[in-house]
């Protein structure tokens, strides 16, 4: 029997619950594997978390602070791994500087439809896209 394809892993991170679930259902329905947390914090711990599986693509809330803040999040996981893809949702995307996101990272504003997150991530994820890691 041939062995069956890994499904994407996502890490969520979403300031509050009812996104944090309905994200979460909708990506599973979509095939995606998800970690969701609310906290920054517990996102970055999962991310540093040895024997952790690979994240294929972190969706951070940039409005989300505590022990570390949403924004900060993708930087960190692109430390850890170059070729993880990076979402940022916000309330007010256009205020977010561009020198504190990492290259080639979306920001969808919130709140958001997860059809629409889904689409980003397909769009990132996909052969034709040439985002390479230097």
């Amino acid at each position: 029997m041939a062995a069956s394809l890994r499904r994407p892993l996502v890490l969520l991170l979403a300031g509050d619950e009812l996104t944090r679930r309905i994200t979460t259902t909708s990506l599973e329905a979509f095939g995606y594997d998800v970690l969701s947390t609310r906290q920054a914090g517990e996102a970055e711990a999962l991310l540093l978390q040895p024997g952790q599986r690979r994240v294929d693509v972190l969706v951070t809330d940039a409005d989300v602070s505590d022990t570390v803040d949403g924004l900060s999040l993708g930087t960190v996981a692109r430390l850890l791994n170059p070729r993880v893809n990076v979402i940022y949702t916000a309330r007010l995307p256009h205020t977010i500087p561009n020198n504190r996101k990492v290259e080639g990272a979306p920001c969808l504003r919130t709140p958001y439809h997860a059809h629409q997150l889904v689409g980003l991530i397909g769009g990132l994820r996909s052969p034709s896209t040439t985002r390479e890691a230097a």
